[in-house]
């Protein structure tokens, strides 16, 4: 017989009152990445994430090609 308590059950009905304090006010759409956006840091965050991607692409291949031996 195990002696551990049952998991307890949390109802949003019983915390409304917080959860509603935490809201944003009506007619606010959203609550994060709202624009204007600055086109340089996005720019340098698209091509950053794409050359992360590339790179190691490339080099995981390049790896494989040197450990299978058809590089030298």
């Amino acid at each position: 017989m195990s002696t551990t308590a049952a998991p307890k059950l949390h109802k949003a009905k019983d915390a409304w009152g917080e959860l509603k304090k935490t809201r944003p006010p009506p007619g606010h759409d959203h609550t994060v990445f709202e624009p204007p956006y600055s086109t340089p840091v996005i720019a340098a965050f698209t091509v950053g994430i794409i050359s992360a991607g590339y790179g190691m692409m490339y080099f995981g291949m390049r790896h494989q090609q040197y450990k299978q031996g058809y590089w030298k």
